[in-house]
């Protein structure tokens, strides 16, 4: 039984996709070699992996899953092997896989990648910005070595290191009668029309910010664009409720905004989630010092708006 790493990884790809064509676009290769790559697996296996079904692509068999949990697995691991192989001569090199909350990627992303390519120049780093949902299954998967993301959407099966914790706070729009507070409060906001972030969990998270206090909001738009988000405010549609607070927000020549919320706040911890297998990894090890020193210096407090005397937040 031969198998190459590369039909390995072709076979994992159109389980994962469940399709040849997409399958062939994620790898950049002809369709006629990811089938090429599926039939020499499932000769060697000599059973039946997939079953091809008009408009819903292909569908695995039980030994087909079966096989693809062992690929997974392999893969994940050879990504390690390979990346310390090229590290052996003692400078870390190779290809760290991240994925990064997409609302949070130009505030967080950036800091921990300047210092990482001060002190592994050699360490390229591939990036995949989606919502949090996703980023379980792309862990789960081995398709990246780390998330940056909450803690709330994490499985206890995946470790993680928290960073920093994400205070919510308002956004509102110059012309709103709370903007000239010092802070508001979530009873402030429930009599306002909010603009959301349309993510997976994301409402679902700022209703029971509300509903502890026995309130409920009520939504003028949403969007799945952070930036579209605070276009949406400043231009006077809608105040809204976020977790990072970059310093650009806080200038006040964007035609909104920040104030602090007052009150004890369901307040959900950010940070780095990996798995017990990309841990062993001598680059993810590597990241996560760089995390963890980050975070021992408060790298990402000016990301977070507290009011004054804060009130004690509620981990999530």
């Amino acid at each position: 039984m031969y198998f190459t790493l590369k039909q390995l990884r072709y076979y994992d790809a159109a389980l994962r996709t469940g399709s040849i064509v997409k399958a062939s676009a994620e790898m950049n290769i002809s369709q006629s070699s990811i089938t090429a790559a599926l039939d020499a697996i499932e000769q060697s296996v000599g059973q039946e992996l997939f079953r091809r079904v008009p408009a819903k692509g292909l569908q695995p068999t039980d030994a087909g899953s079966r096989v693809g949990l062992r690929i997974a697995d392999f893969l994940d691991q050879a990504r390690i092997f390979e990346s310390d192989l090229m590290s052996i001569s003692g400078d870390l090199t190779g290809t760290l896989h991240v994925g990064c909350y997409a609302p949070s990627a130009p505030h967080v992303l950036p800091r921990l990648m300047k210092i990482l390519a001060q002190a592994y120049p050699a360490v390229r780093v591939d990036l995949v910005e989606t919502d949090l949902a996703a980023m379980v299954q792309l862990l789960q998967n081995g398709r990246i070595d780390l998330a940056l993301t909450y803690r709330r959407t994490m499985p206890d099966t995946l470790p993680f290191m928290p960073m920093f914790d994400a205070r919510p706070y308002a956004l509102l729009p110059e012309s709103s009668p709370f903007a000239q507070a010092e802070e508001v409060t979530l009873a402030q906001l429930a009599t306002k029309p909010l603009i959301m972030l349309d993510l997976p969990t994301t409402v679902e998270y700022f209703a029971a910010v509300f509903s502890q206090y026995g309130l409920k909001f009520q939504i003028a738009h949403t969007t799945k664009s952070s930036s579209v988000l605070r276009g949406l405010v400043a231009a006077g549609f809608g105040h809204s409720v976020l977790n990072i607070c970059s310093p650009s927000d806080r200038q006040g020549t964007n035609g909104y905004v920040c104030r602090p919320i007052s009150g004890a706040l369901h307040t959900p911890e950010f940070g780095v989630a990996y798995t017990n297998a990309s841990r062993r990894s001598s680059i993810v090890q590597a990241v996560l010092d760089i995390c963890e020193k980050m975070a021992q210096s408060q790298a990402f407090d000016d990301l977070v708006l507290r009011p004054a005397g804060e009130s004690k937040a509620i981990k999530w």
